[in-house]
């Protein structure tokens, strides 16, 4: 007996996309039900297809051992029934197929949609708010005071909380980027399950098929799209930005506590000698300022590129979105006009 012929592949995996997607705020049951009792009949109906096929298997041997005709009359009854019984399956299969279809193309797709237009703005803002950070901090840089103030401990602080922060946002980016990733190719994913693919199709080795991109609903084209530009980011390029940053720091910190740990017993020595008044001045401090202003100046070069990496991130994040919805926009209308024209082709 052929495979069930469904029109929609279902499968579990995209149960846990949509209560992924649920943290979005958008309502997620309806659509998983349906998905849970389309499996399920799948389910059903496969076990009525293995009785199927055995009990066929049964007849054709009681044919070929010529038993008696009351032993096949009820074999043959029992096939009959079993055959029955996959039709009815497969017609409730369909059309759980179809209502999510429905659902799929009504309610999934003008949410993404939605989400598409909400990280537009998202990332407009961001794109601004780094390319500020950016000029602000290459104007700083020339701006700089050359008193030479010694902070100490205060500037050895700060510079400790600040890899701290940064060491956060790091970690902060990399878990989204992989979290942004895996949903959008669970989504991708499940819609290429969306498509049924001949036998003879599925036995060969080629590349995932995927619908013409002017036959198919705009949502196959907005996942497919958004699946590839996510891969296309520089992410590794801000990481490794951020890397060094985190790297910069460490050293500069380190060589301060080692610089002060030298002086300590000096500074006592000059204590002990010139009764309690240090004159631990002029050529050191002199040559310590110079220390502290190369590892300020690395420091800054390290940040400066994080922030132009943030930026161009944005920039490319921005784009990549203003082209899923103008690509989807685009398979949207072509959809639709093919059908029409479909339709207008069948009243002909």
């Amino acid at each position: 007996m052929r495979q069930l012929p469904v029109r929609i592949a279902i499968s579990f995996e995209f149960l846990c996309v949509h209560l992924f997607y649920s943290s979005f705020g958008l309502p997620p049951i309806s659509f998983s039900n349906l998905v849970l009792s389309g499996h399920q009949s799948i389910q059903a109906s496969e076990s009525i297809r293995k009785e199927y096929d055995r009990k066929c298997d049964q007849l054709r041997h009681q044919f070929a051992k010529d038993v008696s005709a009351q032993v096949i009359d009820k074999t043959r009854a029992v096939v009959k029934d079993l055959h029955s019984r996959i039709i009815v399956a497969l017609h409730a299969v369909d059309s759980i197929s179809k209502r999510i279809e429905k659902m799929r193309d009504d309610e999934l797709q003008p949410q993404l949609v939605e989400m598409i237009q909400g990280l537009i703005r998202m990332w407009k803002a961001m794109l601004e708010c780094h390319h500020a950070q950016y000029i602000t901090i290459s104007l700083a840089y020339h701006a700089k005071t050359s008193t030479g103030t010694h902070l100490g401990d205060a500037q050895r602080q700060i510079m400790t909380q600040l890899q701290d922060e940064i060491e956060c946002f790091g970690l902060s980016f990399a878990d989204w980027v992989n979290s942004h990733t895996s949903y959008v190719e669970s989504l991708n994913g499940w819609m290429q399950n969306c498509i049924w693919q001949p036998q003879e199709q599925r036995s060969k080795r080629r590349r995932a098929f995927s619908p013409p991109r002017v036959l198919a609903p705009s949502i196959f084209v907005l996942c497919r799209d958004w699946s590839f530009g996510i891969k296309a980011l520089p992410s590794e390029e801000l990481r490794d930005a951020i890397k060094a940053f985190l790297y910069d720091l460490h050293n500069s910190i380190r060589q301060q506590q080692g610089e002060e740990e030298m002086q300590k017993p000096q500074r006592k020595l000059d204590l002990d000698n010139n009764g309690g008044e240090s004159d631990y001045k002029d050529d050191d401090d002199e040559e310590k300022s110079d220390g502290k202003s190369s590892n300020l100046s690395c420091i800054h070069g390290s940040l400066a590129k994080v922030l132009d990496q943030l930026t161009k991130f944005s920039e490319a994040s921005l784009k990549m979105c203003e082209d899923i919805r103008q690509k989807n926009e685009t398979a949207r209308i072509a959809y639709s006009k093919y059908w029409s024209s479909r339709a207008q082709g069948t009243c002909n």
